[in-house]
């Protein structure tokens, strides 16, 4: 009986992918790639993000998956569609590849079709408790953004509401910008 290695965060890094992929507890899982929608309703997200960052000088916003480490040993690397990091998270100012070891103070999942709620589950407890700050989980097909922080219920905002973060001060936007551009 052969025993898998199972790979670091660091090992992983260096890899390359023929698709989307997360580490998980070790082992490279792959993952369904996105049709258009997810990625319009990502880059409307990460536009209204990046807009209220730069406002006030505020932070950095990821997006494509960039890694986030969720735990060590074994490792386990999600890449949330888009993600937050307050400027005073961030050496300089500026990301650089070790920046790969930072936790953000937002992590942003689009559900996809193919996306299961214990799935979704998993990741948000993964990332509150490696110190995200706040975990939204943006619903195409009902069209609501769901907020979760470790110390509160979670929050949902329905189409027609305005978002706004207990981690974002001052962010305002409004829920259905997000899916303008989708049927």
């Amino acid at each position: 009986m052969s025993v898998a290695t199972l790979l670091t965060a660091e090992q992983f890094s260096q890899m390359e992918f023929d698709g989307p992929v997360e580490l998980v507890r070790g082992e490279v899982v792959e993952m369904t790639r996105p049709e258009p929608p997810h990625g319009n309703v990502c880059n409307e997200v990460a536009f209204a993000l990046t807009s209220w960052a730069k406002r006030g000088g505020r932070g950095l916003v990821t997006t494509n998956d960039s890694g986030v480490i969720t735990d060590r040993d074994p490792d386990t690397v999600r890449g949330p569609d888009v993600a937050f990091y307050a400027l005073s998270q961030i050496p300089g100012g500026r990301f650089s590849p070790k920046s790969r070891t930072l936790v953000p103070t937002l992590s942003v999942e689009v559900l996809s079709p193919s996306n299961r709620w214990s799935e979704m589950r998993t990741k948000i407890d993964e990332y509150l408790a490696c110190g995200v700050e706040e975990v939204w989980i943006v619903d195409c097909q009902r069209r609501t953004v769901e907020v979760f922080r470790g110390d509160l219920p979670a929050v949902e905002f329905k189409q027609d509401a305005q978002l706004v973060s207990r981690a974002l001060p001052e962010f305002v936007a409004p829920v259905s910008e997000f899916f303008a551009g989708i049927e």
